[in-house]
C-alpha cells in the first residue's frame, strides 16, 4: 500500500487512515465517518469533486495535490480552537521549508505562500457528536499544479523543488504537526502562536482589509488573540476583527 508508512504513523498516534480515490470532499467524508464510528480519522483522497476552502469559497482538486481531513478531540476550551488552525498552518509552511528549501509565509488566518503566491491553505470545523468535542482540521497543498483562473497568484510545490513528492510531504507534515499536538492538550499554546506570528505576513505593518459585508478598513496589524482575530489600530482605536481578508500593505 503506497500510505503504509504512514498508516503505521497514524496508528500509533490514535488515528484510522482513510484513502479515497476521489470524493467530493473529505470534510464531508470525516463527518460521516464519525457519526458511523465515534473515532480519530485520518482522510486522504486523490482528488475532490467539491471541494471547500475558507469562507465557503471552492477550493479547486484535480488530481496529483494533496487533500486531507482529519479530527481531534478538542480537550480544550471551544473558545480557544484556533490553536488547531495555527498549529496546522504552521506545520504545513515548516514542511514546505523543509522540503522545498524555501522560506513559506503565513497570510492571516490560515494560507501559506511562497514567493507571494498561495501554495496551501487549512479549514477547521467544530463539531460535537455524542458526548465528544472534534476540531475537523481541511488542508489542500498544492503539488503537481495550481489554479489559475482566481483573483489571487498561486504556486505548487513542484514548480518550486521537481523533486517533491506528495508522500513525502504528507508524512513531513504528520511528523511536524503531531511533535507540537501534545503542547495544546498540556495547555501549552504560547509557543505554538509565537511560532505562528514569526511568519505572519503583514503583522506590525498598516494594511487594508476587505470586511464580510465588502467593507474596507485600513489600520495597523498589531496582533492577534488566542481566538485568532486580529488586533487592528485604526487611527488609535484597537479593533478585534475576525473574518476578514487582508488585502494588502498599505501607507
Amino acid at each position: 500500500m503506497y500510505y503504509k508508512k504512514i498508516e503505521k504513523i497514524l496508528n500509533n498516534e490514535g488515528f484510522t487512515l482513510k484513502y479515497y480515490e476521489s470524493i467530493q470532499s473529505t470534510m464531508g467524508t470525516i463527518k460521516e465517518l464519525i457519526e458511523s464510528d465515534n473515532n480519530c480519522f485520518f482522510v486522504i483522497a486523490g482528488s475532490q469533486t467539491k471541494g471547500k476552502g475558507r469562507r465557503g469559497n471552492v477550493w479547486y482538486s484535480p488530481k496529483g495535490n494533496i487533500y486531507i481531513s482529519f479530527n481531534v478531540n478538542m480537550l480544550i476550551d471551544i473558545k480557544d480552537h484556533f490553536i488547531f488552525n495555527a498549529l496546522a498552518t504552521l506545520s504545513i509552511s515548516k514542511t514546505i521549508d523543509s522540503l522545498c528549501n524555501v522560506t513559506s509565509y503565513i497570510k492571516w488566518p490560515n494560507d501559506v505562500l511562497v514567493n507571494g503566491k498561495k501554495i496551501s491553505g487549512v479549514i477547521t470545523e467544530i463539531i460535537k457528536h455524542k458526548k465528544n468535542n472534534y476540531v475537523i482540521i481541511g488542508i489542500g497543498i498544492n503539488v503537481e499544479s495550481s489554479p489559475s483562473n482566481i483573483m489571487y497568484p498561486t504556486t505548487y510545490t513542484k514548480e518550486i523543488n521537481q523533486k517533491s513528492k506528495k508522500i513525502d510531504i504528507i508524512e513531513k507534515f504528520i511528523e511536524n504537526y503531531f511533535k507540537e499536538n501534545k503542547k495544546i492538550n498540556d495547555y501549552s499554546f504560547k509557543r505554538i502562536l509565537t511560532e505562528y506570528k514569526k511568519k505572519l505576513l503583514y503583522l506590525k505593518q498598516n494594511i487594508k482589509l476587505e470586511l464580510e459585508d465588502s467593507l474596507f478598513i485600513k489600520g495597523k496589524f498589531e496582533d492577534i488573540n488566542l481566538d485568532g482575530s486580529m488586533i487592528i489600530n485604526i487611527q488609535g482605536k484597537k479593533k478585534n476583527v475576525y473574518t476578514a481578508r487582508i488585502i494588502d500593505a498599505c501607507n
